[in-house]
C-alpha cells in the first residue's frame, strides 16, 4: 500500500506534465523527472507483509475501578526481517495508561521476539475489550508499507468501587419468618435482650439471669426478641433522563456504586436482596441470599449504561407481579423529573416501605464549572428547588440527599431502620 508522500510525489509528477502540455514548455517535464525516478527506484524493493504471532497477557481479568492492571503483549516475527515495524495494541478509551506505551516502533529479524509491557488503570466500570493489534511494516523510503491486523482480543471485567458503609443503619423494616439479624419486636429465642420475667419450670439455665435473681430474691429470666430476615429490592434508575455530568462523575454512576454497596450492607445481614435497573431495558435479579447473590448483582451493575426512555412507572408493574409485597424498596435516583416522583407516590400508595437514595445532580454540575457570580445564584435556585421535592418526598419515604463528591457513609447516618412486624 502506499503512504500519502507517495501518491503526492505522483500527484506532483502529474502537474508538472500538464502544466508542461499546457503551456507547451518542455523544461517543465525536467521536474516531474526526480519524483516518478524516486517512485521507481522504491518500488523496486517491495515491503514485506508483517508475520507474527502475538498473545497477548493481563494480570487479572476481573478489577476495579482505579485498580492498575498491568498487560504484557508478546510478538514473534515468522516472516522476513522487517526493518521498520510499528506496533500499536488497541486499548480501550474508558483507561488511563499509567507506565510503558502500547505504541512501539522497531526492527524485528526473522524469528525474533520482543515483548510490550504496559500497565492500564480504568476509569469506569464495564467491560473493557482490548485489541486488537496493528501491525504496519514500512520501507526504508517512506513511500509503502504493509499491515496486518491480528484479531486478537482479550477482555476485563472493570467493578465499581464498593463503598465503605458498614455503620449505616440500611435493613428492611418488614420481616419474614426466616431466622436472621433483624429484630421483630416478638419475643422468642434470639440475641437482642427485651425485657426480664419470672422463672417458670422448663426455662433454660442459661437464661435465668442472676443477678436480677438476687436482687429480688427470686428466680428471673431473660426475655429476647427472635431476629429475622427481611426482603429488599433496589431500583436504580438510569434513564438517559437522569443522566448528568461526564459518564465516570455522572449520576448514573454514583447510583451504582450505591446500589452495590446498599446490596452488600444488607446482605451481610442473611437478607435477601434484588435488583431492579430501569435503562434500555428493564432488567431485574430476584431476591435471593448470600455472596452469591451479591455476585449476580454485581455482574448486573457492570453492564449498566445509561439510556432508554422506557417511562418509569414500568417499575410499579414489575415489583407488584415478581417481587414480595412486603420487601422494602430502596430507590437510587437523582429525582431529574416528575415521572420519578410520581414513580415513588405509587409505591406509597401500594403499601411498600420506601427509602430514597438521591445522588444530588446540582452538586455534580456543580463540581464541573469555575466559581462565577452567575452560576453562583442558579447553584442556589436548584439547590432550594431540589430541597423543596426532597421535602415533599419525606412525606412518603426516608429520603437521603448525596453529594456523590462526598461518602455515602456520611448521607446514611440521618436513617434510622424501625423495623415492623411481618
Amino acid at each position: 500500500m502506499r503512504t500519502a508522500l507517495a501518491s503526492w510525489l505522483a500527484g506532483a509528477s502529474a502537474g508538472f506534465i500538464v502544466l508542461s502540455l499546457l503551456f507547451l514548455d518542455w523544461r517543465l517535464v525536467l521536474l516531474a523527472l526526480p519524483p516518478v525516478v524516486f517512485l521507481a527506484i522504491a518500488g523496486m524493493r517491495p515491503v514485506p507483509a508483517p508475520v507474527l504471532d502475538v498473545v497477548r497477557e493481563v494480570s487479572r481479568d476481573r478489577s476495579a475501578v482505579g485498580q492498575e492492571i498491568r498487560v504484557s503483549l508478546r510478538v514473534a516475527n515468522r516472516g522476513p526481517p522487517l526493518d521498520l515495524l510499528e506496533l500499536s495494541d488497541g486499548v480501550p478509551r474508558e483507561v488511563d495508561v499509567t507506565k510503558g506505551r502500547p505504541h512501539i516502533v522497531l526492527a524485528l529479524d526473522e524469528g525474533e521476539e520482543v515483548a510490550i509491557d504496559y500497565a492500564i488503570s480504568p476509569r469506569v466500570k464495564g467491560v473493557l475489550v482490548f485489541g486488537p493489534v496493528i501491525a504496519r511494516s514500512s520501507g526504508a523510503s517512506g513511500l509503502e508499507y504493509e499491515e496486518a491486523v491480528i484479531p486478537i482480543r482479550t477482555s476485563i471485567v472493570v467493578a465499581p468501587p464498593l463503598e465503605d458503609i458498614r455503620r449505616a443503619n440500611v435493613q428492611p423494616r418488614r420481616t419474614r419468618r426466616q431466622l436472621g439479624q433483624i429484630p421483630s419486636r416478638q419475643i422468642g429465642a434470639g440475641a437482642e435482650f427485651w425485657g426480664l420475667r419470672e422463672y417458670v419450670s422448663g426455662d433454660e439455665t442459661r437464661r435465668i439471669n442472676w443477678k436480677a435473681s438476687a436482687r429480688f430474691d427470686r428466680l428471673v429470666t431473660n426475655e429476647t426478641q427472635v431476629e429475622r430476615t427481611g426482603d429488599a429490592v433496589i431500583v436504580l434508575d438510569a434513564r438517559e433522563e437522569s443522566l448528568v455530568g461526564p459518564l465516570a462523575r455522572s449520576t448514573t454512576e454514583a447510583g451504582v456504586r450505591a446500589a452495590l454497596a446498599l446490596a452488600s450492607k444488607i446482605l451481610e445481614g442473611r437478607n435477601r436482596v434484588g435488583l431492579v435497573v430501569q435503562r434500555e431495558v428493564l432488567d431485574w435479579v430476584y431476591p435471593g441470599f448470600g455472596r452469591k447473590q451479591l455476585y449476580r448483582i454485581l455482574d448486573a451493575l457492570i453492564r449498566v449504561r445509561p439510556g432508554g426512555e422506557w417511562p418509569f412507572d414500568h417499575v410499579l408493574w414489575v415489583l407488584e407481579r415478581f417481587f414480595p409485597r412486603n420487601c422494602q424498596v430502596i430507590l437510587v435516583s437523582p429525582l431529574l423529573d416528575r415521572e420519578a416522583v410520581e414513580t415513588v407516590e405509587g409505591l406509597a400508595a401500594r403499601g411498600f416501605a420506601i427509602t430514597i437514595v438521591s445522588p444530588s445532580a446540582v452538586e455534580i454540575e456543580r463540581s464541573m464549572y469555575a466559581d462565577d457570580p452567575t452560576l453562583g445564584i442558579a447553584y442556589r435556585l436548584l439547590r432550594m428547588e431540589r430541597e423543596s421535592a426532597v421535602s415533599a418526598l419525606r412525606r412518603y419515604a426516608d429520603v437521603v440527599d448525596w453529594d456523590p463528591r462526598e461518602p455515602l457513609a456520611a448521607a446514611l447516618k440521618g436513617v434510622s431502620p424501625s423495623p415492623g412486624r411481618r
